[in-house]
């Protein structure tokens, strides 16, 4: 291993050796390499490289890492237990499944799986009107298992508050939960919660581990949780030594969970430790890293650090002033075009934007300028409807228990089992106490069902059952082709093609599905071991969509600054930069959140290499209205006037309009304010009022939104819309 690659904090950071270490790796400083390095050199200090473990965040990121870690210490590597958290607590419950109250087989749910299960417990409870908000209260569900709280708690947690969502939340929890256990299944949340609650119920399990560990290594950690920190607290109790590599200043992913204090509060919770700053980027130019610099130096709650690089020169940062959103993408695309007449590839270039909402604009401009571009968090392959079908085949098979998926594949090809059907079998299983597999096998027994009924019933579980048979025989790839083709699902597909021309590009995933399956198998038996299907599904479900990264032709890529984290490119372009918009809902954030948005312009900053253009528009539509605007205080503080800033005013000669401004709102809107008036914000959505208090521009009220978030709001400043 040759630590001449290494710069001096680098290398302390590698030879560090004992005990607690914090690495505060800036943006762009190696922590990859720290890690990777860091581990190979214990290996060659004879700690044995199974006794080593590395966490990191994304799937992709553990697979980068593990392919370093083998390159380094060929024929050890591969024996270190590189895992992101979801991955490496999905091992410990299939070692524990029985201590754990698991079925061996126990399925792992993603988020649409979750939103389909509460969608289910609402409707059991009476909330058929409020199914629209399962996905606010599956996200306080994620939250509350973050936090390590089981549905009993969250219960008695939610009894203290005056939020009735709350209380209805802990209702919808209960019997999620409950619908969970009976499915024999998981969420991303349990995984985390499970383990904590392994840990410390089972004192021979928690010493066991504690002591096989040598050394723990944390990637990312300013993005951990509550459960997260438990589980790697825990777990590096006994040898004390933890390596985390982290960076404050990228800490924004709050609304996940993650909790910056774990990273901020590091050297109170493990005496003496080591601290090595990284400062020396190797991305960026000297102009970008110093305007990120002023801008993230207006945080309060942050370690020190200053960037720094010894590449020369760079380009002036452009700030644009454009007249509205549409005028910003069509400015974007043209420099685009200029870069790529001067021979600039389209995979330089990137667009980043706060919300969603705002890569339209730059869609149909990029569409109207015949310029291929890459939309990341759209729909991912894994979520689309015909490969969750397929998947949802062979949860089945793996665990009979699995009723959501069952219901999923049950009319899928349709075989005429209708719901007033399904609604006496589920009667009947309940009655029996049976899964309700078990009771598709007694369809002859069930009273009612016609005889068509009875025989698709029939021949669904006598399928199921072959396969479930013939699974200890059959590789992953050979195990899905049968799954396909046995249960008529690909000649539907086929059948569909005829009059539904959609159905051709449903067909095309299937197949790309089979074609997943095999990719996933060369790579296993290219390590050496075969992939159970058991094994393809459960490393499909632990994907998020922070695995969802820029990759194949060349194009443009779309995303919001969230997905961007960890990414760079030598063009960036960072969008819609005003008060409101970005830092989002300005005037009514608390200071804790302001910080984190200008944590977010930060790290979309410092994913430049080259070049770093900031825009804004004086004008944006809303909902159909129209808005003025003021620059972003983000653009004001990176400012450094006359040096690295090029700050131009919009290029259109047109006059701006006199729309309606958020900033001078009628008086109308105070005064037709009530507690319980339904309003609309523009950004949070719709949502109810709760209180009022104060007059005249002191005016607040507190709201209650739909996707969870409860917010005071000044309404002088707040753009409602009293619905």
């Amino acid at each position: 291993m040759n630590l001449d690659l290494l710069n001096p904090e680098q290398a302390r950071a590698v030879l560090h050796k004992e005990g607690p270490l914090l690495v505060l790796a800036a943006a762009g400083t190696g922590k990859t390499r720290v890690i990777t390095y860091r581990i190979a050199r214990l290996i060659e200090e004879n700690v044995p490289p199974e006794k080593i473990l590395a966490v990191t965040f994304t799937n992709k990121a553990a697979e980068e890492m593990r392919q370093r870690i083998e390159s380094l210490s060929p024929g050890k590597g591969s024996a270190v237990w590189v895992f992101t958290f979801h991955g490496f607590c999905a091992k410990l419950l299939r070692q524990h499944y029985e201590l754990a109250k698991l079925s061996r087989y126990f399925t792992i749910y993603d988020q649409s799986d979750q939103k389909r299960l509460i969608t289910e417990a609402m409707k059991e409870l009476g909330f058929d009107k409020e199914t629209a908000k399962a996905s606010m209260y599956a996200g306080i569900i994620s939250r509350a298992k973050d936090d390590l709280l089981d549905a009993g708690s969250y219960a008695i947690y939610a009894e203290t508050t005056i939020d009735a969502s709350r209380k209805t939340a802990a209702k919808i929890y209960s019997v999620y939960q409950k619908k969970l256990e009976n499915a024999g299944g998981v969420d991303f949340g349990d995984l985390l919660l499970k383990v904590c609650s392994l840990l410390k119920e089972h004192p021979s399990i928690r010493e066991y581990y504690q002591d096989y560990f040598r050394h723990i290594l944390v990637d990312e950690y300013q993005d951990t949780n509550h459960a997260q920190y438990i589980i790697t607290k825990t777990l590096a109790s006994k040898h004390k030594n933890l390596c985390v590599v982290g960076d404050d200043d990228q800490s924004v992913y709050s609304w996940r969970g993650a909790d910056i204090r774990n990273i901020l509060e590091f050297e109170r919770d493990f005496k003496d430790t080591g601290v090595v700053t990284l400062e020396q980027n190797y991305r960026s130019t000297k102009p970008i890293l110093e305007a990120a610099g002023r801008v993230i130096r207006n945080n309060g709650k942050r370690k020190a650090k200053t960037l720094w690089t010894k590449k020369e020169g760079g380009n002036a940062i452009h700030v644009q002033e454009l007249m509205d959103e549409r005028e910003e993408a069509s400015w974007v695309i043209r420099k685009i075009e200029a870069e790529k007449r001067s021979g600039r590839p389209l995979s330089d270039f990137a667009i980043f934007y706060r919300t969603n909402a705002q890569s339209r604009s730059f869609e149909e401009a990029l569409r109207r300028a015949g310029i291929n571009y890459r939309l990341i968090g759209a729909m991912r392959f894994y979520q689309r409807q015909e490969i969750k079908d397929a998947l949802a085949y062979a949860r089945v098979i793996l665990n009979p228990q699995d009723e959501i998926s069952l219901m999923r594949i049950v009319n899928t090809p349709p075989r005429g089992i209708g719901k007033t059907s399904l609604e006496r079998i589920k009667a009947y299983a309940h009655l029996k106490n049976l899964n309700a597999l078990d009771s598709f096998k007694a369809a002859s027994d069930i009273e009612n069902l016609t005889p068509s009924c009875r025989r698709s019933l029939t021949e669904l579980s006598s399928f199921l059952e072959r396969i479930q048979a013939d699974l200890p025989s059959l590789s992953a790839g050979a195990a899905m082709a049968r799954i396909l083709e046995e249960s008529g699902y690909l000649s539907w597909l086929e059948k569909e093609c005829e009059t539904d021309l959609e159905a051709a590009s449903r067909l095309a995933n299937v197949q790309e599905l089979l074609n997943s399956v095999k990719e996933y198998e060369e790579r296993r038996e290219a390590a050496g071991s075969p992939l159970s299907l058991g094994q393809y599904l459960e490393e499909i479900s632990l994907q998020t969509d922070r695995d969802d990264t820029p990759g194949g032709e060349e194009s443009v890529t779309l995303m919001t600054i969230h997905l961007a984290k960890g990414l760079e490119f030598p063009v960036v372009f960072l969008t819609g930069l005003e008060e409101g918009l970005f830092p989002i809902g300005s005037n009514n954030s608390s200071p804790e959140e302001l910080e984190e948005e200008r944590r977010l312009c930060y790290v979309g900053m410092t994913r430049a290499k080259e070049m770093l253009y900031l825009t804004h528009a004086s004008t944006r539509r809303v909902f159909g209205q129209t808005y003025s605007n003021i620059p972003s205080r983000f653009i004001m503080e990176a400012r450094l006037e006359g040096e690295f800033l090029n700050p131009q005013k919009r290029l259109s000669s047109q006059p701006l309009s006199t729309p309606h401004s958020p900033n001078v709102p009628s008086q109308r809107m105070g005064a037709s304010l009530r507690i319980g008036s339904r309003v609309r914000h523009p950004l949070f959505g719709t949502g109810e009022v709760l209180e009022k208090s104060g007059s005249g521009e002191t005016a607040k009220a507190l709201i209650r939104f739909q996707n969870g978030r409860i917010a005071k709001l000044v309404l002088r400043y707040a753009p409602l819309e009293v619905i």
